[in-house]
């Protein structure tokens, strides 16, 4: 680039891509069909032209028979974006991931970004892709009506930019029962499947999850709120166990079988988790957290090969189900 011109933008960077693929193409296109395709005005076409002439060495010339440009050196490319090969191959995986996460209003521009990075890439990419049939992500489908959760995540992303309250009609499904809240929205978090809005709670007085699949409408308020300085997101996520959060966060004590002690040391179960080793190679793993419920029904899904040693409430309300699931074999 000559001395005192002026960088590119993104987006002529990206028209003169398209317009060198149709010229590579043999199309012979011309300014005017270039400016309609591209919806800018025949004089940025031009300046784009100028600027592939002046700044990318581009051999153009205008055929007066085909009125249209074309390149006089057969084998020229333009080198736009340079990615090494893992780079390409991340660029691949994690497009595959992303399509797994559908249902919210940035998946279009996550597949218009995906394009524009693919025309601005050498002309011929060659590398064995045969690799990622057998690469996958493990992500669970997305929970709810598509259209339904894009159409909350939008409202609801609206509303925490401007900081603005929200009512929503939420379904409790612990209670099976529909209700209004008010709430002053803070984030959006993504967990196994599901979008979930974490916010202050007008009715319960305090910050609650609410999962958008089970959210029927969001209706703004007008209502400004200002944010709680002292909330601290990833202390809240601590103090909760897979997205439930009761009243008050307790010291848990799990004992874990030798065989489901393998397990046990491969995952982080809670951020607040600690292994204690035992000498027969069973573990009792520590962690401080609230919703107790739902590490009751964690606990149980291990079976026999997992006790609960504190506090004695859980170990005792843990007793209690089992008793109750015995009565179902009899």
């Amino acid at each position: 680039m000559s001395k005192g011109m002026l960088a590119p933008s993104r987006p002529q960077l990206y028209r003169c891509a398209i317009i060198h693929r149709l010229i590579k193409s043999g199309c012979y296109p011309n300014a005017n069909r270039l400016a309609a395709d591209l919806g800018v005005h025949h004089r940025t076409i031009m300046r784009d032209l100028e600027y592939m002439r002046d700044s990318l060495s581009a051999p153009l010339e205008y055929c007066p028979r085909r009125r249209g440009y074309y390149y006089t050196e057969k084998n020229y490319s333009i080198d736009l974006l340079s990615l090494t090969e893992g780079e390409l191959i991340s660029l691949f995986l994690g497009h595959n991931l992303l399509r797994k996460c559908r249902g919210t209003p940035y998946e279009k521009h996550i597949a218009s970004a995906f394009a524009k990075i693919c025309a601005l890439l050498q002309d011929t990419i060659s590398l064995d892709f045969g690799f990622a049939d057998y690469v996958d992500f493990d992500l669970e489908p997305l929970r709810g009506e598509e259209e339904a959760v894009a159409a909350n995540f939008a409202a609801i992303s609206t509303a925490i930019r401007r900081r603005k309250s929200i009512k929503i009609t939420h379904y409790a499904i612990a209670r099976d029962d529909w209700r209004e809240r008010l709430v002053d929205p803070y984030c959006l978090r993504y967990y196994q499947g599901g979008w979930y809005l974490i916010g202050f709670c007008h009715l319960r007085k305090d910050f609650r999850f609410f999962a958008l699949n089970r959210i029927s409408e969001v209706a703004p308020t007008g209502r400004d709120f200002q944010r709680d300085k002292n909330f601290d997101i990833e202390q809240f996520m601590r103090d909760s166990f897979h997205l439930y959060k009761g009243d008050e966060a307790r010291e848990i004590k799990v004992w874990f079988s030798p065989r489901q002690a393998r397990w046990i040391r491969e995952k982080q179960w809670h951020p607040t988790q600690q292994l204690a080793e035992q000498p027969d190679g069973s573990v009792i793993l520590t962690m401080t957290t609230s919703g107790l419920a739902q590490v009751k029904s964690w606990i149980l899904g291990f079976g026999s090969e997992a006790k609960a040693l504190a506090p004695p409430s859980l170990a005792k309300e843990i007793a209690t189900e089992l008793d109750k699931a015995r009565q179902n074999y009899r």
